[in-house]
């Protein structure tokens, strides 16, 4: 059989392990081929009554079965009879990957180089098939999916990540408990905390009322680090250090910018500096220690092997409100008391 006329069969294909995420995965290998010495009366005169896999465009080959370009189907039929094939085929290297290309390279490097469909070759660059247009558009449907369970910080690499999702109502409770009981046990630490400064307290009472806002807004400052962070853990292998500097860049300037929107408020309606100061240093200083727990608290549970999106959530918040309370009320007593 010529390689003119021949139809390639799953047995012309190198045998190869896939692991599921290469383009091997997808190839189809009843597609028409033609030789590069063909004309285009030729090619089209043969591939009459022939049914194809994917038949969107004509894959050019030398004797020895390697690529050396690729022809559009469309093209093939607006040609004149006596065109060269070699006269209107496209660079083979733009079309060409190796059957172990990971598919979402694969397929975002052709969404790129505007393309529909992509030939795979060996090492050596003799054609093995193609990934057509419909599993190019699977590929890049099943990692849009993926993705976003990674920023949901619902996927990850292991298992246990996929189980507290899936798993019975009770064993999902079973993986949570635990973090909660830390987390009660870590309030209580805080409320002790609170009721050393009763007196103090009692005195100023305009103090308490500013504990709430201080808690929540450095809380909130701290979940948002915590929820890039967890999402982060997922989508990326960047060093550490690089990433944590930028994100308690992010918070001490947020905790910045609230502390100075609050400190004019505080002032106007309760006429004390003092106690507009404390509210303002207090945010500023809060929400970057919140951040930095938010950073780190994910990145310490995935090292230990534990789910951060669960087991960061509970710990994280009791820490960064037990913070924020002891900064509030350490720099209060500077400032009011």
């Amino acid at each position: 059989m010529t390689v003119m006329s021949r139809i390639l069969t799953p047995s012309h294909a190198t045998p190869v392990v896939s692991n599921g995420q290469t383009v091997q995965r997808y190839l189809v290998t009843c597609v028409p081929v033609a030789g590069w010495w063909e004309n285009a009366g030729e090619v089209r005169a043969r591939f009459i009554g022939q049914r194809f896999d994917d038949a969107s465009h004509v894959f050019v080959l030398c004797e020895d079965s390697r690529l050396v370009g690729v022809v559009a189907i469309r093209d093939l039929l607006g040609a004149e009879e006596a065109t060269p094939l070699r006269d209107i085929a496209r660079a083979a290297e733009a079309y060409s990957v190796s059957f172990d290309a990971d598919r979402e390279d694969a397929a975002s490097a052709a969404i790129r180089s505007g393309l529909s469909i992509l030939a795979v070759c060996d090492a050596e660059g003799r054609f093995l098939g193609a990934v057509p247009a419909r599993a190019l558009m699977t590929i890049l449907r099943d990692e849009h999916i993926e993705d976003l369970h990674h920023m949901a910080g619902i996927l990850d690499k292991s298992e246990a990540a996929k189980d507290a999702l899936t798993a019975p109502p009770h064993r999902r409770a079973f993986y949570r408990l635990p973090w909660l009981l830390v987390g009660m046990t870590g309030s209580a630490a805080a409320t002790a905390m609170m009721s050393r400064f009763e007196t103090a307290l009692s005195a100023h009472i305009a103090v308490a009322f500013f504990i709430p806002a201080i808690v929540y807004l450095a809380d909130s400052v701290g979940t948002q680090s915590e929820v890039v962070v967890v999402r982060g853990l997922s989508l990326t292998d960047s060093a550490l250090l690089p990433l944590f500097a930028g994100e308690l860049g992010t918070g001490a300037l947020l905790g910045s910018i609230l502390g100075c929107l609050a400190f004019p408020i505080v002032w106007f309606f309760f006429s004390s500096v003092g106690l507009a100061a404390t509210v303002g240093i207090s945010l500023a200083v809060a929400s970057t220690i919140a951040t930095a727990f938010g950073f780190i608290m994910p990145w310490f549970f995935a090292r230990l092997g534990y789910d951060a999106a669960l087991g960061s959530g509970p710990v994280a918040t009791v820490v960064q409100d037990t913070f924020s309370l002891m900064t509030y009320f350490v720099v209060a007593s500077w400032l009011v008391f």
